[in-house]
């Protein structure tokens, strides 16, 4: 199992001491009464050479119930390098950043308990656009959706290069002066959903041959899809006074992070060091060759589920589904939206049809009602039709009676005309039907089925 997003795939890594002070540094104690501005010339047209890498392993307190493993470890090493080109940047607001990347390097080596996963970018999304807008970070490609363990490898990292900038301070600062951050500065940099408390401050630890150097620890409790996060940040950054840039970056995070519903508790210290080259010639980013940013992103958010050596077939999703179990035959997603738990779909590969005697709907509500048993309430629709790509789709929406926790079941068979048969189900709340807003359909209707794989 591939669990989303690196914070819930990596985990707790105990670095020694030596190693963090080769991070950080030591503190220079000269003093100095001089006030220097630390404002970067950072703008629209810029291209910089960004070189990333992030190592996390640690221990997982709970799996998500009945996806257990038999070793308990998380681990993640990955690197990055790529070009970023500047294309909507204010320093001093988050109301809409964006820049353009070509990634040269982009690959990780991640394990969740017994399962290991190497995700890397095709050749041809290579090229990425990163948009800033209402403290949410998104990562598309302009050329086609992105398949899930490549939006895993991209998104979600802390310390953002779009976003570094923030962290200087808004005034002059002497050595030894202190400021601290609103929460809308740090949530898209450490890549959470929402902050509940934060005690973040940052000093002007030295100033020497012309690089200031800067030192943030505190506190951070927060929220990422819809679980508890308790964060000690210990970070340290590099501003160029001449290039007026910050050129690099070490962070250290230690976290504790809750049960969720599409993740498990677990224990994490996770370390990042970061390396800015401002202001190159670009290679792959000159301004002949980049793709234009398109205006409407909504169609380039969509992800592509394609594991062939898992289930036999293929689908698009939004980035509120999360696929949570994918084991040969069978697939599990649910749906987040605001932290709360929508949905979960189930697929699950069946055996080939007699195709010159289909499943009739009859016997299909049957079966159904048969597997249910008590939770079963009544059936509200029953259809049947020809489904993306001429499948034979069966349609059965049930709905249960109970008032504590009303529920939706929407169930499809579809059928391939080579006797290829998969039943996909979904369980929604009553209560989030608005939420829901119809969406088995965006999945079923990019749903192509494989023929089944020899035994």
């Amino acid at each position: 199992m591939l669990i989303q997003r690196w914070m819930i795939a990596a985990c707790c890594l105990l670095l020694p001491t030596l190693v963090v002070n080769s991070i950080f540094g030591q503190e220079d104690k000269t003093k100095d009464d001089k006030a220097y501005s630390l404002v970067s010339a950072r703008k629209a047209g810029v291209v910089d050479k960004v070189e990333l890498t992030l190592e996390a392993v640690g221990d997982v307190i709970h799996f998500l119930e009945g996806l257990d493993s038999p070793s308990r470890k998380m681990q993640m090493k990955a690197g990055y390098r790529y070009e970023e080109r500047m294309e909507k940047f204010d320093v001093r607001s988050l109301e809409h950043l964006q820049s353009v990347r070509h990634y040269d390097v982009a690959q990780a080596e991640i394990q969740v308990g017994d399962q290991v996963g190497k995700p890397s970018l095709d050749l041809n999304r290579r090229q990425i656009i990163c948009d800033v807008r209402q403290n949410k970070v998104s990562l598309f490609s302009s050329i086609g959706p992105l398949k899930d363990e490549q939006l895993l490898l991209i998104e979600d990292l802390p310390a953002n290069s779009l976003l570094l900038d923030l962290l200087l301070p808004s005034k002059p600062v002497k050595v030894g002066d202190t400021w601290t951050f609103q929460d809308d500065v740090i949530t898209p940099l450490l890549s959470l959903e929402a902050i509940e408390e934060q005690d973040l401050v940052a000093e002007l630890k030295s100033v020497k041959d012309d690089i200031a150097l800067v030192e943030i620890n505190g506190e951070v409790g927060g929220a990422y899809l819809g679980a508890g996060s308790a964060m000690n940040i210990r970070l340290m950054y590099q501003f160029d006074l001449i290039s007026r840039r910050i050129v690099w970056l070490g962070l250290v995070i230690t976290e504790s992070r809750s049960l969720g519903n599409v993740g498990p508790a677990v224990d994490l210290i996770a370390k990042l060091v970061l390396k800015v080259l401002p202001g190159i010639e670009p290679v792959q980013l000159k301004k002949d060759r980049i793709i234009i940013v398109p205006e409407d992103m909504d169609k380039h958010l969509t992800v592509v589920y394609d594991s062939p050596n898992k289930g036999p077939w293929k689908f698009s999703h939004s980035r509120d589904w999360y696929v949570i179990y994918d084991e040969p035959g069978s697939t599990k997603l649910r749906l987040m939206l605001n932290g709360e738990l929508v949905s979960q779909c189930d697929i699950v590969q069946m055996g080939k049809a007699d195709s010159a005697s289909p499943t009739k709907l009859v016997d299909f509500q049957r079966d159904l009602k048969n597997e249910l048993k008590d939770s079963f309430g009544k059936f509200l629709t029953a259809t049947e039709g020809q489904a993306n790509k001429s499948y034979r789709e069966l349609r059965v929406v049930i709905s249960n009676e109970s008032e504590e926790m009303p529920l939706l079941w929407i169930y499809y068979l579809l059928t391939k005309t080579d006797g290829t048969q998969v039943i996909m189900a979904f369980v929604v709340r009553k209560d989030l039907l608005d939420d829901f807003n119809d969406a088995d359909h965006d999945i079923v209707d990019s749903f192509e089925i494989n023929s089944l794989p020899r035994r």
